[in-house]
């Protein structure tokens, strides 16, 4: 970078210019795929923060000045994310253009309801994010919080409580769940198929506040139920890892907890199923329930659909 161009920057920030703005348009590149298609991983990120853009937009003020009444910082928790990739993510290709856009509606005085949705390629990207404001305790928990009153004024409720939120609700209490596809029960009445226990990386899983990333749990548990799909050998196909086999276009997830770093957490397969999809191609649901290793408590819930690519049948 030349002097000129180090001077404009720095003067920029000397005078506090505005922040930019996360891009709603991009090329897809190799940051943004992964081995069989479009990156979830970095699709719920870049999803993530324009939903978090957008509530900073809301209140009018920057992301580390959201705060409650006794100036503890305020952090979008994430509560249910629900997720659905038309055909699959396997459909976006190197040098797709991303294009998105995003609405956020307050649900409660602390939650919000994000609609993110995008074209990319062929495909199309449909997700729903439910957040709640929550501060950090003295003990390192997150717990749900309200936004300082002179923030409260400009986060008032919209209309009637939103079905994700019903669902996560009835999810948090395993209560039986009025929806088709995450439905009827998170629990089965049959013991989990198997388990692996996993220690989530700092460097890879974890964000700037320290916690389990919420885009890390579809990804753990589709580590774990790789290695289990392998281990029981419940797909005999030989010439296609799993990874590359297949590509979610449904994905719900339940989130009860965290998870602080050092410490590991079980998932378990709790049930396969295959699927007949209305146009003929076939696909396999899986439920994953992941829960803390020292003390068992449920931390997510993650139901997927996978489709088989064109030849892995």
């Amino acid at each position: 970078m030349s002097a000129a161009a180090v001077a404009l920057v720095d003067a920029a920030a000397d005078t506090g210019a505005a922040l930019p703005p996360a891009p709603r348009r991009l090329r897809i590149g190799m940051p943004q795929l992964d081995a069989s298609g479009l990156s979830e991983g970095w699709l719920l990120r870049h999803a993530g923060d324009l939903h978090w853009e957008a509530i900073t937009r809301r209140l009018g003020v920057a992301s580390d000045d959201i705060r409650g009444d006794g100036d503890q910082r305020l952090y979008p928790t994430v509560v249910a994310l629900r997720a659905r990739y038309e055909p699959s993510l396997a459909a976006v290709r190197e040098n797709d253009v991303f294009a998105s856009n995003v609405e956020v509606t307050p649900c409660g005085g602390a939650c919000a309801l994000g609609y993110v949705t995008a074209h990319v390629g062929g495909a199309r990207v449909s997700l729903e994010l439910l957040t709640t404001f929550a501060c950090r305790e003295p003990s390192g928990a997150m717990k749900m919080a309200l936004p300082a009153a002179r923030l409260a004024a400009r986060w008032a409720p919209v209309g009637v409580v939103p079905a994700l939120a019903q669902l996560a609700r009835a999810a948090r209490r395993d209560q039986p769940l009025d929806d088709g596809f995450a439905g009827p029960s998170l629990t089965p009445a049959t013991p989990p198929l198997g388990r692996v226990t996993r220690e989530p990386s700092p460097y890879a899983d974890y964000n700037g506040a320290r916690l389990l990333y919420f885009a890390a749990y579809p990804t753990l548990a589709d580590d774990a139920e790789r290695e289990l799909v392998r281990r029981l050998r419940l797909w005999e196909g030989r010439s296609l890892d799993w990874a590359l086999a297949t590509s979610p276009d449904k994905r719900d997830v339940f989130y009860y907890g965290n998870l602080p770093i050092g410490e590991s957490l079980v998932a378990e397969l709790l049930s396969f199923e295959r699927e007949a999809v209305c146009d003929g191609r076939a696909g396999v649901k899986t439920r994953m329930r992941l829960t803390r290793a020292r003390d068992g408590q449920r931390i997510a819930d993650v139901i997927t659909r996978r489709l088989f690519v064109d030849g892995a049948r």
